[in-house]
């Protein structure tokens, strides 16, 4: 679904509204969410430059992630690895270049959703109730990218830049079974397998604030927005039908990335704690059915703490 999610300004509202019920959606719905969710993920935990800049000189990063997101009864999660190298090209002005690649599962248990038509063709009476198992596929997001850096003042730091990233959720089916009359127990598969492209721009902010000689703590927003909207297609095959909805269903949301680092100079190891609480908070405002989401990222700089001491 394709309307701006701005999570920063609604995360409070996941606290105090009452969860709606993951059954209150139809299954397509939430296969959206599934996908979405994984990227979001990623643009969480995307590389940040080290500030300030250092002039004509490379500062390289490697960062390494982990996801979980349940999206009532089906499960993603995976680890995620990132890259990154920042050059100063001169005083208070540099690039960065950065690329990530990560390979998740998907998997779950059963539920019984709404099966709508979705602009399928089918001999079926729908939407109707249906008992949906065995969710299952692969979860494949990779992408590269350039930025522009300038150093601000008070140890602050502005990001733009521009990723090309690929999504690609392979064999994506589940099972279903109708449970309904006068099309109970009638049974089959069906398949959201999809590949999207998208040229991604994104804007950040970062501030680094020292607590001590070795340690640093450093609040970070960043706004991301996939373009154009990826297609997922919806299959459905059954008693003597296999069907593609006509209708592809529009995949890929903005997204506002919220974190606090903390820092540690002299071993140029990093850990974002404020990822790990707004995550989970940004999923249920921004993807109705997520029930858990879990991320945790850390990054490495090295050659950095020998100069930054």
């Amino acid at each position: 679904m394709r309307p701006l999610k701005v999570s920063l300004s609604a995360a409070a509202l996941a606290i105090a509204a009452p969860a709606v019920g993951a059954s209150d959606y139809d299954i397509h719905y939430l296969a959206e969410h599934v996908t979405e969710s994984g990227m979001d993920a990623h643009y969480q935990t995307l590389p940040w430059p080290n500030p300030p800049l250092e002039q004509h000189r490379w500062e390289p990063s490697v960062d390494v992630s982990t996801a979980h997101t349940t999206t009532d009864f089906m499960d993603l999660d995976g680890p995620m690895v990132a890259f990154a190298a920042t050059r100063g090209a001169a005083p208070g002005r540099g690039y960065e270049l950065l690329g990530f690649y990560s390979t998740m599962k998907i998997s779950g248990g059963s539920a019984r959703l709404t099966l709508s038509p979705k602009s399928l063709s089918v001999p079926l009476d729908l939407p109707q109730p249906a008992d949906f198992s065995n969710p299952r596929g692969t979860y494949r997001h990779y992408g590269v990218g350039a930025a522009l850096v300038r150093d601000r003042g008070h140890s602050a730091q502005l990001v733009a830049g521009l990723l090309l990233e690929n999504v690609n959720a392979m064999d994506f089916k589940l099972d279903y079974t109708l449970a309904d009359v006068p099309d109970s127990a009638t049974s089959g598969v069906i398949d959201y397998s999809h590949h999207a492209t998208f040229l991604t721009p994104f804007v950040g902010w970062q501030r680094t604030n020292r607590l001590s000689q070795h340690w640093a703590w450093t609040p970070r927003a960043r706004f991301i927005y996939p373009l154009p909207p990826g297609d997922m297609d919806v299959r459905l095959t059954g008693p003597g039908f296999d069907v593609t909805a006509e209708d592809p269903i529009d995949v890929g949301d903005p997204y506002v990335a919220v974190g606090l680092a903390l820092s540690h100079a002299p071993s140029g190891v990093e850990v974002d704690l404020g990822s790990m609480l707004f995550y989970p908070l940004a999923e249920r405002v921004s993807h109705a059915g997520v029930d858990n989401a879990f991320v945790l990222h850390v990054a490495w700089r090295w050659g950095v703490a020998g100069s930054r001491d």
